[in-house]
């Protein structure tokens, strides 16, 4: 399976006679730093936001201007739908909180019209049948840094329910998203029996744990030793 790959590649205050002071932590995010992306590819970018924080409006913006287009997701104020552009560069997409502006959070986004071979690097599923909630948790591991070009959930029984977010977590407690999903249907049928995302996006050698937001829907058995049936693939190594 072949994908364009999209690559994504301080503003320091100087005083004569002040010390340097460091930037307030900001309390909104992105979960990511730098993201990548495929020429005129759009995806989701979720807000995440800090506990205290219970205004969660934010208004939305592309650096350069009119580098790509950035809208709010129907119904979801915390997300934003980016459409990258026809030309290849390094572009930024920002969020800012309504309610006191100089909460900002930006992810850089070098966008690439280059193809590229991604491999699955974990998949615990089968074809057996399935049951809701998982028992243990999802982990796998990786030696190097890699390019996660796509990862997915199954819900095969979720009643319903709408696709929700992904999230990876390191060991040393570092989080990787939540990454907005969308839905796929899946085997007779069934409507957002997966959870898709293509983050694109890179993480670091190490053991990770899978986190859905919506474990009770989430799908296993006695195959995947109870945990969550995921699939990630990643950009192969050279």
């Amino acid at each position: 399976m072949k994908r364009l790959l999209i690559l994504i590649l301080p503003f320091f205050l100087l005083g004569c006679e002040k010390t340097p002071q460091a930037e307030p932590e900001s309390l909104i995010s992105f979960g990511i730093p730098e993201a990548f992306m495929m020429t005129e590819e759009s995806r989701a970018f979720v807000v995440v936001f800090d506990n205290t924080i219970t205004d969660q409006e934010v208004t939305w913006s592309v650096v350069p201007a009119n580098s790509g287009t950035i809208s709010e997701s129907p119904g979801h104020n915390n997300v934003g739908i980016y459409k990258a552009p026809a030309t290849p560069g390094k572009y930024k997409v920002c969020a800012t909180l309504v309610s006191d502006p100089a909460q900002k959070a930006c992810v850089e986004i070098t966008v690439s019209d280059v193809a590229i071979d991604d491999e699955q690097i974990f998949y615990n599923g089968n074809v057996s049948g399935v049951s809701n909630g998982p028992q243990n948790p999802t982990v796998f591991s990786i030696d190097n840094e890699r390019l996660i070009t796509s990862i997915m959930n199954y819900h095969y029984f979720n009643g319903g329910a709408l696709p929700g977010t992904i999230s990876l977590k390191h060991s040393d407690g570092t989080i990787y998203g939540p990454w907005q999903t969308w839905g796929v249907v899946g085997q007779g049928g069934v409507v957002n029996a997966y959870w898709a995302f293509y983050p694109l996006v890179k993480i670091k050698p190490g053991t990770y744990t899978v986190i859905d937001s919506d474990p009770s829907t989430w799908s296993h058995n006695s195959g995947s030793n109870y945990c969550g049936f995921t699939w990630i693939r990643a950009m192969k190594l050279n």
